[in-house]
């Protein structure tokens, strides 16, 4: 309904647009079918990914991937924010600002998560390991 009280009656090329939307980036289709959906690039890139997340190390290096993308991304719109404004534009007129906040929380919890699965002290924690064979090799 518009502001005048009309009802606004979409015409059948924008019902047609609306329906296919969805359809557009394949997420709702995965989520429905699963690894049908995927065309082949799909399918492979889901058995490479399959194959990375079966060891901690893997996780990790997936994590950290996903880590420095978000970060990125943040940077990007950061970026892009700050040039809008120099150019005189105002916050509400750059409409990914609104999405800022997003951008920067994905990116926070990516690196919290990481940070959680990684040793505090990379060496030392590698160090325990070589120590604790060591004691086990000396009692066997």
């Amino acid at each position: 309904m518009t502001a005048s009280g009309k009802i606004d009656v979409m015409s059948d090329a924008e019902i047609k647009q609306r329906q296919q939307a969805p359809r557009k980036h394949g997420v709702r289709s995965f989520q429905v079918r699963g690894e049908e959906a995927l065309d082949e690039s799909g399918r492979s890139r889901l058995e490479e990914l399959k194959e990375q997340v079966q060891d901690r190390e893997g996780v990790i290096a997936l994590m950290q991937e996903r880590a420095a993308n978000a970060v990125m991304v943040t940077e990007l719109v950061m970026s892009f924010v700050a040039k809008e404004l120099k150019a005189g534009k105002s916050l509400s007129s750059i409409p990914i600002f609104r999405s800022l906040p997003a951008y920067m929380n994905t990116a926070g919890r990516a690196l919290k998560d990481l940070a959680n699965e990684m040793p505090e002290k990379k060496g030392i924690a590698d160090a325990e390991v070589v120590l604790n064979a060591v004691k086990n090799a000396e009692e066997n």
